[in-house]
C-alpha cells in the first residue's frame, strides 16, 4: 500500500481530481455570473440614469458700469439628466452656472439664449426658459435733494410739527436711462400710526418716486436717513 501512494499512478490520480475540482468551480462561477463583471458594476444606483430639476441664478455677462439690464428674471429652471448619482451630487453642489452674454449687445431690446458652463459631459442640461428678453440701457447717475415725508392727519389733536431735522440733504441716483425720467421727488417717508403725539427720531428709508407716487426702481446712495420729526402741543414752542 506504501508503494502506491508513492507511485506515479497516485500522483495522476489527485491531480486529475484537482483538475476537476478547479473545472467546476470555473463553470459554477460563470453560471451565478456570466458577464464576468463584479457586484459594484452592477449595482442599479450606480449605473442607472435620474432627472431632477433644480432652480439656479442667472447671471449676465454685461458691462454694468455703462449699462442696466431691465426684464430678466433673477432665477431659471434646469432639468438634469445622467447618471442617478451624478445628478444627485450636481443638484445639491449646483456646480455650474447659468449666464446670459450681454457682452456684444447696444442699448434697446434683445432676446438671448441662455447658456451653461462648469457642468459635467456625461450630464444632459435643458434650460427653462431657453431664451429670455432683456431691455439694455445706458446707466445714468444724478443727484436729487432729500425732503421728508408724513401724513399729517396722522398728528395728534392739539400737537403740531416742530422744525424737521434729516442728516441726509442729498443723494446720488443711479439707474437705467428710462427710469431716471419718472423721478418726480425724492424723499424719506416717515411711518407715523395714528394720533402720533411723541417726537419720531429714527432712520428712515429713502426713496424715489414717480408723479404718481410709484417707487421708482434706481439705486439710491446713501439708502436711508436718520429723521428727527419734533411733535409738540400746539401751545409749546420747541
Amino acid at each position: 500500500m506504501k508503494k502506491f501512494f508513492e507511485s506515479k499512478a497516485f500522483c495522476l490520480i489527485i491531480s486529475l481530481i484537482f483538475a476537476l475540482v478547479l473545472f467546476f468551480m470555473v463553470h459554477d462561477y460563470k453560471l451565478i455570473n456570466p458577464s464576468g463583471s463584479n457586484y459594484q458594476q452592477d449595482d442599479p444606483q450606480l449605473t442607472s440614469n435620474a432627472s431632477k430639476q433644480v432652480e439656479v441664478p442667472l447671471q449676465l455677462n454685461v458691462d454694468s458700469d455703462k449699462y442696466f439690464v431691465i426684464g430678466y428674471p433673477d432665477k431659471v429652471k434646469v432639468d438634469l439628466k445622467g447618471p442617478s448619482a451624478l445628478v444627485t451630487t450636481t443638484a445639491n453642489t449646483q456646480n455650474f452656472k447659468v449666464t446670459a452674454d450681454l457682452s456684444n449687445l447696444t442699448p434697446g431690446r434683445h432676446v438671448v439664449k441662455l447658456q451653461q458652463s462648469g457642468l459635467n459631459s456625461e450630464l444632459h442640461a435643458k434650460i427653462q426658459p431657453e431664451k429670455i428678453e432683456v431691455n439694455i440701457q445706458n446707466r445714468e447717475t444724478d443727484s436729487y435733494p432729500v425732503a421728508v415725508k408724513y401724513q399729517k392727519s396722522h398728528i395728534a389733536t392739539g400737537y403740531k410739527v416742530g422744525k424737521i431735522e434729516k442728516d441726509v440733504d442729498k443723494v446720488n441716483v443711479t439707474g437705467p436711462a428710462d427710469e431716471m425720467d419718472k423721478i418726480k421727488k425724492v424723499v424719506a417717508e416717515v411711518n407715523l400710526t395714528k394720533d402720533t403725539d411723541k417726537t419720531f427720531d429714527k432712520s428712515t428709508v429713502i426713496d424715489a418716486l414717480d408723479s404718481k407716487g410709484r417707487t421708482v426702481n434706481v439705486v439710491i446712495s446713501p439708502s436711508t436717513t436718520k429723521v428727527k420729526l419734533p411733535i409738540n402741543k400746539d401751545n409749546e414752542d420747541k
